[in-house]
């Protein structure tokens, strides 16, 4: 095996650089995987460029798939050569959260790339508990890709699910937004509205079932949402920019008693008129907030969406923009935060 290994190690904000480090070395519960896809998170950006890691140097990436090059003694459950995705958040199995079996909860949890070492690297080391098999339909990409897919699947399932004809807004298609389209399809949403600002990524939707399109640069989302919807509102509204207008917009185009499930990532104060919010008790609206996605044995939301995944119902190739050696990492991370690149899902590969 070897010792030394390529990896991007971020040793603070901006700082990304691309050089050899130590392969990790695993415990007896833990198995090394070699990296095949890591894809970027929108929280990858901000983290990288903005914010940093918890500590550092750190090497970044959470959304990754390869194949298992080394166990731990205690491992039996793997084998050597198997594909597997992992679960990011590692639980400390101790706190209340863990003990009911929600793991994304955790009060004291760890978690690959942002607070110990991730997948922008050659290897990785992962305790073997946060692992799923890959299926044989299912590749490295798309693999790497299940995280995400995860995420808008327990959005969706936190606001109660989609009832049979009920109508889904998703406001901001990025990589979750777009699987969320996929999620509200296959469970039966009605009419399925899709808003963002760029152009190219509502096209990519119209292709994945989405019945409705709204650029919010050249319409006005909530009149748009009226007319579609004969004036009654969406049944359930998905907010996945993170920004102060889809934060805004997400009360004004739900219906009465309809639900709001807020996703999108915020990074500045949330001031809402009052106009907007005394929707929230004039319309007695349910609101829903999510993080992560549940891998507890009582409710394992990756082994349900590699199986959506393996059928082709949930669809993630056409999703990735960008097929990106490892080597070439930090000069693409300075380009997507310049806005000098328009990107959706990056696949980056040692």
């Amino acid at each position: 095996m070897k010792k030394k290994m390529l990896a991007a190690v971020l040793y603070a904000p901006g700082d990304l650089r691309y050089e050899e480090i130590e392969v990790p070395r695993i415990g007896a519960d833990d198995v090394l995987l070699k990296v095949k896809a890591a894809g970027n998170c929108g929280s990858d950006l901000q983290r990288i460029m903005v914010e940093g890691t918890h500590t550092f140097p750190c090497v970044p990436g959470h959304e990754f798939s390869g194949k298992i090059v080394e166990i731990g003694d205690k491992v039996d459950s793997f084998k050597v050569g198997d594909k597997v995705t992992a679960y990011p958040l590692v639980p400390c199995m101790r706190c209340e959260w863990c003990l009911q079996g929600e793991y994304n909860l955790c009060e004291d949890y760890d978690y690959l790339g942002s607070r110990c070492d991730g997948a922008f690297a050659e290897y990785v080391k992962v305790p073997a508990s946060n692992l799923t098999k890959l299926p044989r339909e299912v590749g490295f990409e798309e693999g790497a890709m299940t995280d995400p897919a995860c995420v808008a699947l327990h959005g969706i399932k936190r606001a109660g699910g989609i009832r049979m004809g009920q109508s889904v807004a998703i406001l901001g298609v990025g990589p979750i937004g777009m699987l969320a389209c996929q999620w509200a399809g296959a469970m039966g949403a009605g009419k399925i509205i899709a808003v963002d600002i760029i152009e190219d990524k509502l096209k990519i939707v119209k292709d994945l079932g989405v019945d409705v399109l709204i650029n919010a640069k050249k319409e006005d989302v909530v009149e748009k949402v009226s007319q579609e919807t004969k004036g009654k509102g969406v049944d359930l509204v998905m907010e996945i920019a993170g920004s102060l207008a889809t934060q805004r917009d997400s009360l004004l185009i739900a219906a009465k008693r309809g639900r709001v499930i807020h996703i999108g990532i915020s990074h500045s104060d949330v001031l809402l008129p009052d106009e907007v919010y005394t929707r929230i008790f004039r319309k007695e609206l349910e609101i829903y907030g999510a993080v992560n996605s549940n891998f507890s044995p009582l409710d394992n939301e990756w082994k349900i969406t590699l199986q959506f995944m393996a059928s082709g119902v949930i669809k993630t190739k056409p999703l990735i923009s960008h097929r990106i050696k490892l080597k070439d990492i930090a000069e693409t991370f300075k380009k997507m935060y310049q806005g000098k690149m328009i990107y959706n899902k990056i696949i980056f590969s040692p």
